[in-house]
C-alpha cells in the first residue's frame, strides 16, 4: 500500500455544481478547474457536453483558455442509445466534440435496471458498452467507464455486473469505476465487492462512494485498501448526493495508509508534489548498516543517493542510531545545494515498528523496490530556527518512514531561503519525490 499511486478524480464541476439553487457561471467553472489543478487532482470532470448551454460553453472556452499543468480535463457522457450506432448517436458525437483527451462513459451495471428500461435488454446493454467504448478509443480518447449502481447490481446479479466490467475493459476502457448509486454501502461491503470484482475480472478499478456521516470517505478508503486505484468525489463532499470529500479521502490515505494520493493521475508511482526550497529533490537509493564502534557496541552508518534538479548528489554519515545516521547523510547531500535545509535540526523521533519486523538495521532501498508487507510510522521533531516542526512518515520500515518524515520537513520550510551572502530569495514550490524510492527491503 505504501507509495501506491492513487488517482483522484474530481467531479465538483458536475456533481458539486448540481446542488439545489446553485448555478456556476462559466468563468467560475474555469477558475475552479484551475484551483483543482493546483491542488493536484489527476482528473477534473467538467460536465456533460450538450446537457446545458453552460456545459457546452465551458468545454468550448476550456479548449482555448484552460492551461492545466497536471490534471486532465474530462467530459462525461453515456453509452449509445439502444439500437443506435455509436458513430451517429448525438450524445456520443457531442462527447467527442468536447475535445477532451479523457472521457467518462456512464453505463448501467444492475441487471434489474436494464431489464426495466424500455427498448433494451441485457445483451443489448453489453453491446452498447462495447460499441461505444471501441468507437471512442478509435477516435483517440482515453475512456473511463462508470459502472452505475454497481453495488446493487453485484448483490442482485453478480455475474452480469462483472460482465459489464469485462466488456468495457476488453473494448479498451482503461479503468472501470464502481459507483454506489445514491450511497449507503458500509465500508466493509465496499471493500469486499471491490476485492471480488478485482479478482473476478483482473480489471483496473476505481470507486465512487456516496453517503453522509463520513460513510463515503470510509468506503473510499476501504476500496483503496481492497485494490481500487481511482477515487471519485468532490471538494468538501459538496453535491446533492453526499459525494465523498476528496480532501478527507486524500488525508486519510496519506496519513493512515502511506498512500500517494496527491497528486494523482499521471504522477509517477509514489511521487508527491510539495513546497520546499524551490528545487526538485528525489531519493534514488539509501542504505543503513552497523559498524563496530568498540566496547562491543555498534555504530550505525548510512548512505544516500539523491537527485536535485536531476543532478545526482551522494553522501555517507554515521551516527548513534540508524535515524541519526540517515539524517546526517541527507544533510551532507542537501546542505551544499539547498542552504535552507541547514536550518532543520533533528531533536527527537518516535518509531512504531510492526510486530515481527526487524527494524532498519542493515536495510536498503532503491527506486522501484517493493518493500515489506508491514507498515512503520516515524514521528520526527525538528528545530527550525526558533520554531519547532513535527512531521510523520509512513513506510515499510523505519528507515524509509524517517526519510519520508525528513522530506516532509524540507517541504514545509518557509519559501524564503537565506543565502550565504545574506540575501533573501523567493523560491517556487518544489517537487519532492518519495514513495517506492524510499521503500526499504530486508
Amino acid at each position: 500500500m505504501a507509495g501506491q499511486d492513487i488517482q483522484l478524480h474530481d467531479t465538483t464541476l458536475r456533481d458539486g455544481a448540481r446542488s439545489a439553487g446553485r448555478v456556476l457561471p462559466v468563468d467560475d467553472r474555469l477558475a475552479v478547474a484551475r484551483c483543482l489543478d493546483g491542488l493536484g487532482v489527476g482528473f477534473i470532470e467538467g460536465g456533460r457536453p450538450g446537457a446545458t448551454a453552460e456545459d457546452t460553453e465551458f468545454f468550448r472556452r476550456a479548449a482555448g483558455e484552460l492551461r492545466l499543468t497536471g490534471a486532465v480535463l474530462v467530459a462525461r457522457g453515456a453509452a449509445r442509445a439502444p439500437g443506435a450506432s455509436a458513430a451517429t448517436d448525438p450524445r456520443v458525437r457531442e462527447l467527442l466534440a468536447a475535445g477532451t483527451p479523457v472521457v467518462t462513459l456512464a453505463a448501467v451495471s444492475d441487471s434489474r435496471r436494464v431489464e426495466r428500461a424500455p427498448g433494451t435488454n441485457l445483451a443489448e446493454n453489453l453491446a452498447a458498452v462495447d460499441g461505444t467504448v471501441r468507437h471512442l478509443v478509435r477516435a483517440g480518447r482515453r475512456v473511463l467507464l462508470d459502472a452505475e449502481h454497481f453495488f446493487d447490481g453485484h448483490r442482485a446479479n453478480r455475474e452480469y455486473a462483472l460482465e459489464v466490467v469485462r466488456t468495457a475493459a476488453e473494448a479498451g476502457a482503461e479503468t472501470v469505476v464502481l459507483c454506489d448509486g445514491d450511497g449507503g454501502r458500509a465500508p466493509d461491503e465496499v471493500g469486499a465487492v471491490v476485492s471480488d470484482t478485482l479478482h473476478g475480472t483482473g480489471v483496473e478499478l476505481g470507486v465512487h462512494c456516496r453517503g453522509g456521516a463520513g460513510r463515503a470517505v470510509a468506503g473510499s478508503v476501504a476500496a483503496v485498501a481492497a485494490g481500487a486505484r481511482q477515487v471519485r468525489g468532490t471538494l468538501c463532499g459538496d453535491g446533492r448526493r453526499r459525494d465523498a470529500d476528496l480532501l478527507s479521502v486524500a488525508a486519510q490515505l496519506i496519513v493512515t495508509r502511506g498512500a500517494a494520493a496527491l497528486p494523482g493521475g499521471s504522477a509517477v508511482l509514489g511521487a508527491a508534489v510539495a513546497e520546499s526550497a524551490g528545487r526538485a529533490v528525489e531519493v534514488v537509493s539509501w542504505q543503513v548498516g552497523a559498524d563496530p564502534a568498540g566496547g562491543g557496541q555498534d555504530r550505525s552508518s548510512a548512505s544516500v543517493l539523491l537527485r536535485v534538479d536531476g543532478v545526482a548528489t551522494a553522501a555517507t554519515a554515521s551516527g548513534g542510531g540508524a535515524v541519526e545516521a540517515l539524517d546526517r547523510a541527507v544533510h551532507r547531500a542537501l546542505d551544499p545545494v539547498l542552504p535552507g535545509v541547514r536550518r532543520l535540526r533533528l531533536t527527537g523521533h518516535l518509531a512504531r515498528v510492526p510486530a515481527g519486523h526487524a527494524g532498519p538495521a542493515g536495510t536498503a532501498g532503491t527506486a522501484g523496490t517493493a518493500g515489506t508487507a508491514g507498515t512503520a510510522r516515524v514521528v520526527a521533531s525538528f528545530a527550525d530556527g526558533d520554531g519547532r516542526l513535527d512531521t510523520v512518515g509512513v513506510a515499510a520500515d523505519t528507515g524509509a518512514a524517517f526519510l519520508r518524515a525528513l522530506l516532509e520537513a524540507v517541504r514545509r520550510l518557509p519559501a524564503r531561503e537565506r543565502h550565504g551572502d545574506g540575501r533573501t530569495a523567493e523560491r517556487r514550490p518544489a517537487a519532492v519525490a518519495y514513495g517506492p524510492t524510499l521503500t526499504g527491503t530486508d
